[in-house]
């Protein structure tokens, strides 16, 4: 079966012939999971091949990119319908748009005004009006539409490029881009992408920590299937955040999830006091290599593992499958193999290793920046190779 095209960029996908390989040795109506699921790759696959899927994620663009991957809708009349929301846009007054989220709050009105020139701001705070309080499928469709022109490698709505490689900088001072025109040549290629290869029924998406699954029944599971974010490696919501201030979310409410998301860079608040995570600490990596302050990231990232999987075992059922996909990471010039912790826990939780296999990634396909020859940096030295784990649940 061919892969369906992504519908919207998102950094570091999971490769769809890892998951088309291992939902194909799934029985048929079979339960899978994926607790981080990014822009929805593992569900929109699963769903192909005929089999039920759920997806949890905290960020809130990629749940709204895996909603409208996985939901059946009517393209058709999708692009005429968004030709009236543009004409009833374009009869309102600018004056008299009020957007609560940005304007009650000086700290998301000033990220926009830095990184958004007038007149895209205008037109995004008209479109973004028009959008707020709408709901379903279409509703949903359409802010992914929007996301689309704000999300990209270069030219788009904001003044800055590399947004779709979350490492969003500032380039211009001006912008000749046309937000309306952008939007509209932007729901006529989401629907022909929707349009190629339609889902037949849908996925149950929704935000939620995968550290805490209360959602999901013990024991409900059939295969998980997941990427689990690496430390130090890609911050997801650094260029989201772009997109999501159009769609009704406050600069506060995303620093609250980039700062408690596993990966992240904080440090634990007290010493841990256990010696399982001490002695995988010193296991994948030189530990008196990193200052004091790194070592306690180190051990923040390892006890959310930890939880993950605790977690992940507790809702997949007994000889149920769960496969990770995970690379390894520099910090501070420290190599750290996640890979490693990622195993010693998962075997700690119950869950015994069938498989291990280590996948090179090419450079060009890291979803980052092409890497410099000549620079030595953490970028250019992690992400080089991923790990591919395949556990049953003993």
């Amino acid at each position: 079966m061919i892969p369906v095209r992504p519908i919207h960029a998102f950094p570091a996908r999971m490769a769809p012939e890892i998951a088309m390989k291992e939902l194909q040795t799934l029985p048929p109506n079979a339960l899978v999971l994926d607790p981080m699921m990014g822009s929805g790759t593992v569900l929109r696959l699963a769903l192909n091949y005929g089999l039920r899927a759920i997806g949890r994620d905290v960020d809130p663009l990629a749940v709204l990119m895996a909603r409208v991957w996985t939901t059946p809708i009517d393209t058709s009349s999708l692009r005429n319908y968004a030709i009236h929301l543009i004409q009833k846009i374009q009869d309102i007054d600018a004056t008299t748009v009020h957007l609560p989220w940005i304007d009650q709050d000086p700290e998301t009105a000033s990220f926009i005004d830095f990184w958004f020139n007038e007149p895209q701001k205008s037109d995004l705070r008209k479109i973004s009006y028009v959008l707020h309080p709408l709901s379903g499928p279409e509703a949903d469709f359409l802010r992914l539409a929007l996301s689309r022109i704000i999300v990209t490698k270069d030219i788009g709505a904001s003044l800055a490029r590399d947004v779709s490689h979350s490492r969003p900088h500032r380039v211009r001072q001006y912008n000749s881009f046309s937000v309306m025109n952008g939007f509209i040549n932007s729901v006529t290629n989401l629907a022909k992408r929707l349009a190629s290869l339609p889902p037949t029924t849908g996925a149950d998406v929704r935000q939620e920590d995968a550290r805490s699954l209360t959602s999901l029944a013990s024991a409900s599971i059939d295969a998980v299937i997941t990427s689990p974010p690496y430390l130090n490696a890609i911050d997801y919501l650094r260029g989201h955040r772009l997109a999501l201030v159009w769609l009704g979310h406050r600069l506060s409410e995303m620093r609250s999830i980039r700062s408690t998301s596993i990966g992240a860079e904080r440090a634990l608040t007290v010493k841990t006091n256990n010696a399982f995570i001490d002695s995988i600490t010193k296991k994948i990596t030189q530990n008196d290599l990193l200052p004091s302050r790194e070592q306690r990231f180190l051990q923040r990232y390892i006890l959310d593992l930890s939880t993950l999987l605790a977690e992940i075992h507790r809702v997949t059922r007994p000889q149920g499958k769960a496969v990770f996909v995970i690379g390894n990471s520099c910090l501070h010039g420290v190599f750290i193999k996640n890979s490693l912790a990622l195993l010693q826990l998962a075997e700690q939780t119950g869950f015994r290793c069938l498989s291990q296999e280590e996948r090179e990634l090419p450079p060009n396909r890291r979803y980052l920046p092409p890497p410099q020859a000549s620079a030595n940096t953490d970028l250019n030295k992690r992400m080089r190779t991923e790990t591919i784990f395949t556990f049953v649940h003993d």
